[in-house]
């Protein structure tokens, strides 16, 4: 008889995780085609509150899931698809690692899980997103008037530095008030 194997293992992609990641990433993918955005004034930067869809979507449906996330969130971005593409998929695949890995590994000290939060989203602007998109617009849509790498990459971080506090903020309002099960991984 042969010995029958059980694995804890769980799939790659389950379908909790693909109804998740699509309802987020749909919702930042409304708020894109619905033109929600603001200005932010003194900078070349128009902000919107789609982040918080992907923030917490591709955190709670993991890396996986933060690419099903990310291409909703970034395939509808007027006029420069591409670079929001690259910077939103790989933050998605970013907050799936971190999350689970950083914050969501001190669920029992909520402090200490709220502050772990509050440093990845920070760090997926400051990092991750904002960078890449930098890259994107200059890899995929060069303009002269862009400059330097550093120079704009710096126009847009103190222009998008409104945007990363808010979203810090509401989402780690909405992650404090979550019930455990609710901001537990699914991968």
């Amino acid at each position: 008889m042969a010995n029958k194997v059980e694995s804890t293992k769980k799939p790659l992609l389950s379908a909790r995780q693909v109804g998740m990641a699509a309802a987020f990433g749909g919702a930042a993918l409304a708020l894109v085609l619905a033109g929600v955005t603001i200005p932010v004034p003194g900078t070349p930067v128009v902000t919107d509150p789609r982040e918080i869809f992907t923030t917490i979507g591709a955190s709670l449906t993991g890396p996986v899931g933060g690419v099903v996330v990310g291409l909703l969130a970034g395939i509808a971005e007027p006029g420069i698809p591409l670079a929001s593409l690259l910077a939103h998929v790989v933050g998605g695949v970013f907050n799936g690692f971190v999350y689970k890995n950083a914050s969501w590994k001190f669920k029992d000290n909520k402090v200490v899980s709220l502050a772990l939060w509050a440093a990845q989203v920070l760090a997926y602007y400051v990092v991750v997103v904002v960078p890449l998109f930098v890259v994107g617009l200059m890899a995929f849509y060069p303009d002269p008037e862009y400059g330097g790498f550093f120079g704009f990459l710096g126009v847009l971080e103190a222009g998008a530095l409104p945007e990363a506090v808010f979203t810090t903020v509401v989402t780690t309002i909405i992650m404090a008030a979550l019930p455990e099960k609710y901001r537990r991984p699914l991968w």
